[in-house]
């Protein structure tokens, strides 16, 4: 009979709709139980562990939280031989939210988000890179895309239209992967499970750096508080101060001897000092870092080798708090 096939067909239908549901719901539980909780955050970090990491974070606040660029993240050296990493193995109850693509405003994205979650840790440690506040610089006024998606409706509408818009695919796509991520978390955490699991081929060191690769890499245009980077390290820091958490701040260590010809100047100490004088006015610990290293422990102009975050380490850990 038709009307017995049709039913048997809805049967049939409604059972396998079932075991989808069920089986994407044990993939979840599996996925937030099982993934693992990360060293440093993702390169590529997706809205969902960005949110279960602050969750994390709330749920058991580390006294010190660090926040920066590839530098403190670790670009070059292993999760487990970043400073924020030997620190921990000293006893430092830390954790390392600095991002592979690091910037002011990403910074402050992050700091909304802990703020909002309730966390006020003992200290925030910042990374200031002069690199960063240079407006030809690709990440000068761009959030990544897992932050900006939990971070931006945070922001004023002020500070929303100082950055770059992000790039997004047309209506249906967009509705589509909200809703899938939603409900999906293997789909959600894609990009964190891929990296994690089936990370990307290392990148070929530059075995003999040369000051000219990276011309143009620090603008040596006198620093204001129109530059975008100013406003939101600003921003940043007032934030913490009012929320009554310590800041303390370290000017980023750099290869003074291979790019002498381009930052050994009197407009690289301004803005330099320009940094400075704008943390230590609002109550920031500065410890000035960027001539304190030899060059055999960078890989290029900025990235330090193994050694090199042990030594970072090593001129950090008096500035924290007492464990």
């Amino acid at each position: 009979m038709p009307a017995d096939k049709a039913k048997r067909g809805l049967a049939v239908f409604a059972v396998s709709i079932a075991v989808v549901v069920a089986l994407v719901a044990l993939e979840n539980l599996l996925i937030a139980s099982y993934f693992p909780r990360l060293e440093r955050l993702p390169e590529d970090v997706s809205p969902a562990y960005l949110k279960r990491e602050i969750a994390l974070i709330a749920a058991s606040p580390p006294a010190v939280i660090f926040l920066g660029d590839s530098v403190v993240w670790g670009y070059r050296v292993e999760p487990g031989q970043t400073a924020v990493s030997i620190l921990t193995r000293r006893g430092c109850n830390c954790r390392n939210l600095a991002l592979r693509a690091g910037s002011p405003p990403n910074d402050y994205a992050i700091v909304r988000l802990l703020l909002a979650a309730g966390v006020r840790p003992k200290a925030v440690v910042l990374e200031i890179d002069q690199k960063s506040f240079n407006a030809s610089d690709a990440d000068y006024a761009r959030l990544l895309p897992g932050i900006a998606a939990l971070a931006t409706p945070l922001f004023a509408p002020a500070d929303r239209r100082l950055l770059a818009p992000p790039v997004e695919s047309d209506g249906i796509a967009r509705r589509s992967d909200r809703a899938l991520s939603s409900l999906w978390l293997l789909y959600a955490m894609r990009a964190d499970i891929r990296g994690t699991y089936f990370p990307p081929p290392e990148e070929i060191p530059v075995t003999h750096p040369t000051a000219d690769m990276y011309m143009g890499t620090y603008d040596l245009t006198p620093l204001t508080d129109a530059n975008l980077g100013v406003h939101f390290l600003t921003q940043t820091v007032d934030l913490l101060r009012d929320a009554g958490v310590p800041v303390i701040a370290f000017m980023t260590p750099t290869n003074h001897t291979l790019l002498h010809d381009y930052i050994d100047s009197d407009a690289y100490r301004a803005n330099g000092e320009f940094l400075k004088n704008l943390l230590e006015r609002r109550g920031v610990r500065v410890v000035d870092l960027d001539t304190a290293f030899p060059s055999d422990l960078f890989f290029d102009n900025a990235h330090l080798r193994p050694a090199g975050q042990e030594l970072l380490a090593a001129k950090l850990e008096p500035a924290l708090p007492a464990k």
